[in-house]
């Protein structure tokens, strides 16, 4: 039954137009932490349906003194939710393997999640109160006292009660998940000043600023952002920060955790960025403020001042800051503004904010070794909200940087294309390319940013040290690729601020465009028996030799080895029985049978889309144990075997050319930039 004027009073009890009694209501809020989940989604849905009845007894009932500390309960539970989740995600952090730990995890996500909609539903539900209760209790119950305090790094010897403080990453979480789903003015905008502010919560020393996951020089640029920067600086892209006798603010915690080689951290932050600016709740000046505000909107508040007075910074923020919404036991209960202090909003901090922030995001770009995919899509597109237009292109120092490490990535992409799985880059590229230019485009901040909260999917260290299988070899193109589309990509909007649909390849000039002798290259197919084909002899079984032709197929990027068993009755045909990839085939002479020739046969497993990122699934255990396949050829003497050799490498030759001829603008530093 759906609650309205007219049904609800079949479930109430009243007293001269006042409602004295609702068991509908007051028996359901006390089973909200139920351990049954149906039980606490029946809760949920009967108080929503209440809330939402449009009469005003219902709602001086739901806010009268016997059953308003709900709210304060439900948001306490959510506090007890968030330390929960964050125990989990330090278990799982040892047990990364274990299915039914990351099960457990999922579902402590889901359940915050769910009751993070949940507030959201309260406060915009049909009783106005409820908008400064639920902010009045979120600000103080969650965020203040624990989610803020937590952004700060603790020392590992320091001895903090258990209910006081969450890991750095939970906290990180919850903030963005919170940003994400709540749109209410009053408690964005609270959430926003309060990360501005140095006296309550997060004051770190420059020492506990300096986290675990950062690397000694890291530490070193974390800590300048605490030293005075030029005021007044001519240039958004000068290096400006803050003077180290201040105490640091929530943002200044947030940019150093931009520097440090914990990818989760750094993404964490970055989207916590993105989530502030895609929340159309939040006061542009603390955008502003906070150095994220989009160049588009800073031009049109700065033409804004220019029209009304040079000393109108006062009257600008408020006709970028609307009054707010709340009452006067909330927090900050006044405006904003005077909390935060004129200063602080002015036009020279908010530059000086805005340099650190790009400082800190092209430190974090050109990283070497390189960031995961998602935390370069991220951060690309962090830069590309400050400095969308030509006219105001990064700096000629900045984009020193981008064209080092750019330089760079190159090197690493170069010893792709004498890989194994070559021939296949050039499809990768265009499969990447579409990829990164759409999370250039509109940011990756998924409706659920929990993989953050997930085990790493990076293999051990030293695992990956000495392995040269196919597969392993294959995630490390493919990483490689993403890198380079990424810094591409970034390079080419920062100076000239569009990207093709398709990547710059180039086409293959006609002499390098052979036709194949043999089209179709199926098992089974039935061939001519071409004049270049080598007879030899291969045995996959023991004591069952055949007696095959070996034929080299290449053309461009294609290539394919084929053993071909003739036909008793037909002369110069023959049955395709076997093929292998020209690429990563490593033709090699035994060393004591001169004979006969060893061919690696790859793995016929692609690299997944996925590798390279921040939360993409492992390689299955069956497959990283697949080993690559070998043929061993017995050729009748030991030229023919060094013929059999030679042509197969200057096959691979060729066709490693003509990859280098098509993906060869990625591999000119200044093809796609003109400064």
């Amino acid at each position: 039954m759906k609650l309205d004027r007219n049904t609800v009073s079949f479930f109430i009890k009243t007293d001269n137009e006042e409602v004295v009694s609702f068991p509908l209501y007051t028996e359901a809020i006390k089973l909200f932490h139920h351990e049954e989940s149906m039980v606490r989604i029946a809760v949920r849905t009967i108080t929503l349906s209440v809330y939402n009845v449009d009469d005003e007894s219902i709602r001086m009932f739901v806010t009268n003194p016997a059953v308003v500390h709900y709210f304060s309960e439900l948001v306490i539970f959510l506090r007890k939710q968030s330390y929960a989740l964050d125990a989990l995600v330090a278990e799982v952090s040892k047990l990364p393997d274990s299915g039914h730990m990351q099960g457990r995890l999922e579902g402590a996500v889901a359940e915050i999640g769910d009751l993070l909609y949940y507030c959201n539903d309260i406060i915009n539900s049909g009783v106005p109160a409820l908008k400064s209760i639920m902010t009045k209790h979120i600000m103080n119950v969650l965020v203040l006292p624990l989610l803020l305090p937590s952004l700060r790094p603790v020392d590992k010897h320091a001895i903090i009660p258990s209910d006081k403080h969450i890991s750095t990453l939970t906290s990180l979480y919850l903030l963005l998940r919170l940003l994400h789903i709540v749109h209410y003015k009053a408690l964005v905008n609270s959430i926003g000043a309060s990360l501005l502010r140095t006296d309550h919560s997060v004051t770190p020393d420059h020492k506990q600023l300096q986290h675990p996951e950062c690397s000694s020089d890291q530490k070193d640029e974390a800590g300048d952002f605490g030293r005075e920067a030029e005021a007044g600086s001519e240039s958004d892209n000068s290096a400006t920060v803050l003077s180290s006798s201040e105490a640091l603010d929530g943002r200044t915690t947030l940019l150093s955790y931009l520097l440090c080689n914990d990818d989760k951290l750094v993404m964490a932050s970055l989207c916590l960025s993105v989530s502030f600016l895609q929340n159309e709740a939040l006061d542009e000046s603390l955008l502003d403020a906070l150095g994220i505000l989009p160049r588009r909107k800073r031009h049109k508040k700065l033409l804004l001042q220019q029209l009304i007075g040079d000393n109108s910074d006062k009257h600008l923020d408020r006709l970028f800051s609307p009054s707010l919404e709340r009452s006067h036991d909330d927090f900050m209960s006044d405006h904003w503004e005077n909390h935060l202090g004129h200063e602080l909003l002015s036009g020279s901090t908010t530059l000086k904010h805005r340099s650190q922030m790009l400082e800190a995001l092209i430190k974090l770009v050109c990283r070497r070794p390189p960031p995961h995919a998602e935390v370069l899509w991220q951060a690309g597109w962090l830069l590309r909200q400050l400095l969308p237009y030509q006219e105001h292109k990064i700096s000629d120092a900045h984009m020193s940087l981008l064209n080092n490490v750019y330089s760079s990535a190159q090197q690493e992409f170069s010893l792709e294309l004498t890989a194994c799985w070559s021939d296949i880059i050039p499809a990768v590229i265009t499969e990447e390319w579409k990829i990164c230019r759409k999370a250039l485009d509109v940011p990756v901040l998924k409706k659920d940013a929990s993989f953050v909260l997930m085990p790493s999917s990076h293999t051990a260290d030293g695992e990956n040290s000495s392995l040269t299988s196919s597969i392993h070899i294959g995630e490390r193109m493919r990483a490689s690729v993403k890198v380079l589309m990424v810094l591409y990509q970034i390079r080419v909007l920062l100076v000239e601020g569009t990207l093709p649909e398709m990547p710059p390849l180039m086409e293959l000039p006609d002499e390098a465009r052979v036709q194949p002798q043999i089209l179709s290259t199926a098992v089974g197919t039935e061939v001519d028996i071409v004049n270049d084909a080598m007879p030899c002899k291969v045995s996959f079984e023991r004591g069952k030799e055949r007696q095959v032709h070996l034929v080299v197929v290449s053309g461009g990027i294609s290539g394919s080895l084929l053993l071909i068993e003739g036909i008793a009755f037909k002369q110069n045909r023959g049955v395709i029985r076997v093929t292998a990839p020209l690429a990563g085939s490593d033709p090699r002479v035994d060393e004591k049978h001169a004979t006969w020739l060893h061919l690696r046969v790859r793995s016929p497993h692609q690299p997944l889309a996925d590798v390279g990122k921040l939360h993409s699934p492992k390689t299955s255990l069956k497959n990283k144990q697949l080993a690559d396949g070998r043929w061993t050829l017995a050729f009748a003497d030991a030229d023919s075997c060094l013929h059999a050799c030679l042509s197969i490498q200057n096959h691979v030759a060729n066709q490693r050319h003509a990859v280098s001829l098509i993906v060869s603008p990625f591999l000119d530093l200044n093809s796609e930039t003109h400064q």
